[in-house]
């Protein structure tokens, strides 16, 4: 199978390695400025494909398209895919225009859209919160008026939880709103033109977040897991970290699975493993918003580490038209992923170390300051990851206790406040 990969984000670099140890003819799409750190694993992981395209826009249709082109043109594609949210738009118009296998391309396209997505939720029957999409700050106070406050606002096709906001009075919502249109400072820039498409005003969901993920192949769905959220208690859009398996009531999962399925099938997607991400209100299961690529960030390695299988396996088993699907492999206890995450701006102390983390019992891994970009004496800014731990537990409770006597002594050890303390 030939298999171009359109850029990655860190996590995914693991399906490209995989593909080639398979022996797969692949193709990658890097950008100019990747979102993974040039570590050795990753620049080796890189060198090992058979077609690098490097110096990319992966976010530009047409750069996209005349590079898939390209490549076609010399060995035939099988298949395209992106891991990296912020490319599944450009590799959707690239997939349409030149008729390569991939994933539903109005699909994508409307996944990509949170404020279209509802509105095919809503056409299908299926919960759903109630929604605007505002182009500025009257639009935003008269829309959050109608659906009753709380809100939150955030750009319609946004990533990473970027210039998201829970506003609970007109103040807050006309604040969150210019954030919203005139904080893309914070924003990489070739990711701006999908953040300025107005504000996405949400009816504010309570309940437990979990994230549903989701396989889809031949009108086959395989359910890989059901995630939970660690969210802080003084920001409850700041995630702090995953877990698996969630902290749900099996019948309450198993209603998020099927649900999961309900809106995968009215947007259309159908090849992949989609990462949803739902909440579990009082009236069931209710999207949060649908991801057109696998999970990210830590959770393919808590993934690992729970069920001791590879989910970018299985994302090689969905894209290989002659491959079987093997059936997820069921979790051990409780696996964590917890994010170092500084509370305020600041320099981390000379001496930063994370030694204390390394050698805990329950910890399983740790993700240092490299692939972080961070380290001893280097200045971080408020709510940026630090490092990571991976950590195990017989159940959710006792990770969440482990973490935070963690978190605790890392503080002393960073020279800085970490943000620390789980919603409930």
């Amino acid at each position: 199978m030939h298999i171009a990969f359109v850029d990655s984000n860190p996590a995914a670099l693991e399906a490209v390695r995989l593909a080639t140890e398979a022996g797969h003819r692949v193709t990658f799409l890097q950008s100019a400025d990747p979102l993974y750190p040039p570590t050795e694993q990753n620049l080796r992981i890189l060198g090992a494909v058979d077609h690098l395209v490097d110096g990319l826009a992966t976010t530009d249709a047409d750069a996209v398209t005349a590079a898939l082109a390209a490549r076609h043109a010399e060995v035939p594609i099988d298949v395209v895919t992106s891991q990296h949210e912020m490319s599944t738009e450009a590799v959707a118009h690239a997939c349409r225009t030149l008729g390569l296998r991939g994933t539903n391309p109005d699909a994508v396209l409307t996944a990509r859209r949170k404020d279209r997505c509802r509105e095919t939720l809503d056409r299908a029957g299926l919960a759903s919160a109630r929604y605007a999409l505002a182009a500025d700050e009257a639009e935003v106070l008269a829309a959050a008026e109608r659906i009753g406050y709380p809100v939150i606002l955030k750009p319609p096709s946004g990533g990473d939880s970027l210039l998201s906001y829970v506003a609970r009075t007109p103040g807050e919502a006309a604040d969150g709103c210019r954030g919203v249109l005139t904080g893309l400072d914070a924003v990489p820039a070739g990711w701006h033109g999908q953040f300025r498409r107005g504000v996405l005003v949400e009816e504010y969901l309570t309940g437990p977040l979990v994230s549903v993920e989701l396989g889809v192949k031949d009108g086959e769905f395989i359910p890989y897991c059901v995630s939970g959220r660690f969210r802080w208690a003084q920001d409850e859009v700041v995630e702090l970290g995953s877990y698996i398996p969630s902290n749900l009531p099996p019948e309450q999962r198993e209603a998020c699975v099927s649900y999961a399925v309900e809106v995968c099938r009215a947007l259309g997607l159908d090849l992949g493993v989609f990462h949803l991400e739902i909440i579990h209100t009082e009236r069931g299961p209710v999207l949060v918003e649908v991801n057109p690529r696998v999970m990210g960030g830590a959770l393919p390695t808590i993934y690992k580490h729970a069920t001791g299988t590879d989910v970018f396996t299985g994302l090689l088993q969905i894209l290989d038209p002659a491959a079987g699907v093997d059936a997820p492999a069921p979790t051990d206890g409780c696996v964590g992923g917890r994010k170092v995450m500084a509370r305020h701006g600041g320099t981390l102390d000379a001496a930063a170390t994370l030694e204390r983390a390394a050698r805990h019992p329950d910890v399983l891994q740790v993700v240092g300051f490299d692939s972080y970009r961070t380290g001893p004496g280097r200045t971080v800014a408020a709510g940026q990851i630090v490092a990571r731990f991976i950590l195990r537990g017989e159940d959710h409770l006792s990770v969440v206790r482990a973490a935070e006597q963690i978190l605790h002594a890392l503080e002393e050890d960073l020279g800085i406040e970490l943000m620390i303390g789980e919603k409930d």
